[in-house]
């Protein structure tokens, strides 16, 4: 069995993501498994060799008791978000692994995870802010209103080591996202996500990864000063470990993030230049095309409700 593993999940629209992901596992983890858990059925509509040599598994291949129900109470996005901690508990049982690393699929590692494996040497669960510091005083977004409605903690990243306190976590998540991974800000919900705030309180051997190169990000780049070394990128001088691409789009090629105003990417040389990078990433494995494919189960979810069996 594999001593690290590394967990990310999406639908097939995302897969080239994924795929993207695994590229930079290899190149900078290459002692990490990387396990895709796929929210959606393959049927044929991509090949193995597509995401070879990384493990992909079918949703559906969790058993998991109430899934139809599942499916059927949330839209794609809900669905995938909750489906994490399934996923998280399936490849602790059946892997074993000593370490585990969740990264989701708009991410690409810089760096070697040696600075995680460190941090996580004195915790069960690791865990990283949106931010360690205050935005400025202005009118763009993200602000700290944002980050309140959306949860301290990404839920893009978590580190676990494989031990009682770690599984006590995930049955615990697990318990709430079988009815309560709903996108409702109006109801303190946020999917997943906002469910950590309260990780640091019940569980024990908790840490913040305060690391500036860790899940560096739109969100955080108000205190996070990135410079190009040689073939390398650093954050405050230190090494970018893992840079999260949440709401880039390929459809404007310039622009950081949707989610956001702040930042302008021809600010930064060293920021234009990694997003270049991952362009070029996506676009070699084929990221708009996969774009094209719709998740099974939202095309069951439409049936249900022409059925009138779906509110």
């Amino acid at each position: 069995m594999p001593g690290k593993i590394i967990l990310t999940t999406c639908s097939l629209n995302h897969i080239a993501q994924a795929k993207s992901l695994g590229d930079s596992v290899l190149q900078f983890a290459p002692d990490y498994k990387l396990v895709i858990g796929l929210v959606d059925k393959l049927e044929g509509r991509i090949r193995a060799d597509y995401y070879a040599p990384h493990q992909l598994i079918e949703a559906h291949e969790l058993s998991i008791p109430f899934f139809d129900e599942m499916y059927r109470r949330y839209n794609v996005l809900e669905l995938n978000c909750a489906l994490k901690s399934f996923f998280t508990a399936h490849v602790l049982e059946q892997f074993a692994p000593d370490t585990f690393i969740f990264l989701d699929s708009d991410m690409l590692l810089f760096d070697s995870l040696k600075t995680v494996e460190d941090e996580l040497a004195g915790a069960s669960i690791l865990l990283t802010p949106h931010i360690l510091s205050p935005f400025p005083d202005d009118k763009n977004n993200p602000n700290e209103k944002d980050i309140l409605k959306t949860g301290m903690f990404n839920a893009g990243f978590y580190a676990l080591n494989n031990d009682s306190a770690a599984k006590a976590f995930i049955d615990w998540w697990k318990e709430r996202m079988k009815d309560q991974c709903y996108e409702r800000p109006k109801e303190g919900l946020n999917v997943d996500q906002k469910w950590l705030n309260f990780v640091p309180f019940y569980f024990s051997n908790v840490q913040v990864l305060r690391h500036p190169g860790c899940n560096a990000a739109y969100w955080n780049l108000h205190e996070r000063s990135m410079e190009k070394k040689g073939n390398s990128f650093t954050v405050n001088k230190e090494p970018l470990i893992f840079y999260h691409f949440s709401g880039y789009s390929l459809q404007q090629p310039d622009k950081i993030s949707r989610h956001q105003t702040r930042f302008a990417m021809d600010t930064n040389p060293a920021v234009k230049e990694l997003f270049s990078q991952y362009r070029e990433l996506l676009i070699k494995n084929r990221h708009e095309e996969m774009q094209q494919l719709s998740c099974y189960y939202k095309k069951e979810q439409g049936l249900l409700q022409k059925l009138g069996l779906k509110k």
